[in-house]
């Protein structure tokens, strides 16, 4: 076992490297000693926005995570980072998509359909098949969130919807 330095020891979450913010979740998830509900603002720091630079250094990073560590990572961040958290996976798993679509929005949220949408449309970016994949599982599984169904099939049509406006209006942005 490595021996921990002194400063890994004493220095706050802030003002350590991303490399070490990393380093520290990982070792957080592998000891259980933190519930998810108090890792969840390390997440939050961690993938605090700098820009795209920060965007780029998050990538790289998460790339060497293992399966579990970044189902655990998904699992405990609060359900306003899952988008942005799964667009920095290099390449995502089903399990991975499982578990972001499982996320329940807080009862103190104004707008839980614009957070739900927001995570399906992020797992979309990644791969519509990926999407479809996933929502099944989620369909046929127990841990299905209430507002799931209903949640997917409005953004299966807002999905369709702009696949016709497309193709009707080519040059338009959308």
């Amino acid at each position: 076992m490595k021996k921990q330095r002194w400063y890994e020891k004493y220095l706050p979450f802030v003002a350590r490297s991303p490399e070490m913010q990393l380093r520290w979740l990982e070792a957080s998830f592998r000891k259980g000693a933190l519930a998810s509900h108090e890792i969840t603002p390390y997440i939050r720091l961690f993938m605090a926005p700098d820009g795209e630079e920060n965007l780029a250094r998050v990538r790289a990073l998460l790339s060497g995570l293992s399966d579990s560590a970044i189902e655990q990572m998904l699992g405990a961040a609060d359900i306003n980072d899952v988008p942005a958290l799964f667009r920095c996976f290099a390449d995502p798993k089903l399990s991975h998509a499982v578990v972001a679509l499982t996320k329940v929005p807080p009862p103190y949220e104004k707008n839980p359909q614009l957070v739900v949408d927001k995570i399906l449309q992020a797992v979309y970016d990644c791969s519509e098949a990926l999407l479809t994949q996933a929502a099944e599982k989620v369909s046929g599984s127990a841990a299905r969130p209430a507002h799931f169904q209903e949640a997917y099939e409005r953004f299966k049509e807002v999905k369709e919807d702009e696949k016709l406006l497309s193709a009707l209006y080519p040059k338009a942005i959308l």
